[in-house]
């Protein structure tokens, strides 16, 4: 058996001794062109004898097998290699002269740096898969959301129809009300108002509000007493200037009622007259603090018609 085919057990002395020496100098620290003084032999004796090396080896040619695919130079005439360095070699598409330490260190830093990257790719990935799956739970948050609003918004719907249709009656009984039960708002304007209650024969109004009620709408359900309670209010509006009160005008709607309940088939009515409308000489009256204008700037006072549609009293009107 030859020299080049010596097993491990069978070094000889000065072959075992360069080994430990290299041993020893592999696990120092790499200093500058230290890898000048390695030989062509030395290089042989590690790969065929020192496990470091040939577990070094193994590793840098999986790692470019299954990461990064590094292109190899173009091949040449292959040499042989001996039975002892076959296992090292194993599925390596190599040459038989060897990239030098220096080359494989590159390479062994270069493949560092992919995986590094790779690495940081792969965080980057998860960190975009976190916020997406958060964007994601927080949308269907939003939305379950949105549902809830939209079922709150319809029952608050269908509540309010509810109190509307309510209102609509409550207020339907109060109108009825009104009308079987004449309003003691009338009574308390007359009782304040004296000039008022004179110019309408009520002054002597019983103490007892029933009876005074009863006077009241016997005296202003009669035409003439309706006619003549226009008047008076139509007097007050011109000599003060300004259009009839809110308490004036109920008393005359109610007297107006009170007379109509007398007469159901042949009611009156009041004749308003709009702003910006056109002034009928037939329907209005103009005020005497201004003779000109053909447009209604205000109503005053409205008038009176009877239940075949004539002029009984005209609405009493400021034109511009």
């Amino acid at each position: 058996m030859g020299e080049g085919e010596k097993r491990d057990g069978e070094l000889d002395k000065d072959s075992r001794k360069r080994l430990e020496k290299l041993e020893a100098e592999w696990e120092k620290p790499p200093a500058p062109h230290s890898i000048g003084g390695l030989s062509a032999a030395d290089l042989r004796l590690l790969l065929e004898h020192f496990q470091p090396l040939q577990d070094l080896m193994r590793r840098i040619v999986t790692d470019v097998g299954e990461r990064v695919p590094v292109a190899m130079p173009p091949r040449r005439a292959a040499t042989a290699l001996p039975a002892s360095v076959a296992p090292c070699a194993e599925g390596l598409d190599v040459d038989s002269k060897a990239e030098s330490p220096g080359e494989l260190a590159n390479t062994h830093r270069d493949l560092a740096q992919a995986q590094f990257e790779r690495q940081q790719a792969l965080n980057q990935c998860g960190q975009l898969k976190d916020e997406c799956e958060k964007a994601l739970q927080d949308l269907s948050e939003c939305n379950n959301a949105v549902k809830a609003l939209q079922e709150e918004n319809k029952n608050k719907k269908q509540t309010i129809k509810k109190l509307e249709k309510q209102l609509q009656q409550a207020q339907k009984e109060l109108r009825d009300c009104e009308a079987s039960h004449p309003s003691t708002a009338e009574l308390t304007l007359l009782r304040a108002d004296p000039e008022l209650t004179r110019h309408m024969g009520l002054a002597i109004l019983p103490a007892d509000d029933t009876q005074a009620l009863i006077q009241m709408v016997a005296v202003l359900a009669q035409r003439d007493n309706l006619e003549r309670l226009w008047s008076t209010l139509k007097d007050r509006c011109e000599a003060d200037k300004r259009p009839v009160s809110t308490d004036e005008l109920t008393l005359l709607k109610a007297a107006l009622a009170w007379h109509n309940h007398n007469w159901p088939t042949r009611p009156y009515s009041l004749i308003e007259a709009m702003p910006d409308s056109g002034y009928d000489f037939e329907r209005h009256l103009r005020s005497r603090h201004n003779t000109r204008g053909e447009t209604v700037a205000a109503l005053r006072l409205p008038g009176i018609a009877d239940g075949g549609g004539h002029i009984l009293c005209k609405a009493l009107v400021h034109t511009r």
